[in-house]
């Protein structure tokens, strides 16, 4: 891993989907929709002041969004954005990738 890069995608780990599970009022309150499930499937990390973790999450059916939450050193977490396909999902093999939505208000 380069210095400030992502990782390599791994599968998730119930620490992940615990940060999914942190996180998902804010999921459903961006988006304007709950979903039948919030289920992550993939994650890279990056090193930042604390960790970033961009996860691939499943939403019900065929659809997944892509989730970037942010880790603080002190445990604190938020989400910082959201990757949707204007609601339609992205695709299961999307690669995740960093992408530099932060939508704190």
């Amino acid at each position: 891993m380069l210095c400030g890069g992502t990782n390599t995608e791994q599968e998730a780990t119930p620490e992940v989907q615990a940060l999914v599970e942190q996180v998902k009022e804010d999921v459903i309150a961006t988006l304007g929709q709950a979903f039948a499930t919030l289920e992550a499937s993939h994650f890279k990390t990056q090193v930042v002041a604390g960790t970033n973790y961009f996860v691939r999450v499943h939403i019900g059916d065929d659809k997944y969004v892509h989730l970037r939450i942010y880790k603080h050193f002190s445990g604190s977490v938020e989400l910082h954005g959201v990757r949707h396909g204007e609601l339609g999902g992205v695709g299961a093999q999307e690669e995740l990738e960093y992408f530099d939505q932060n939508i704190k208000k």
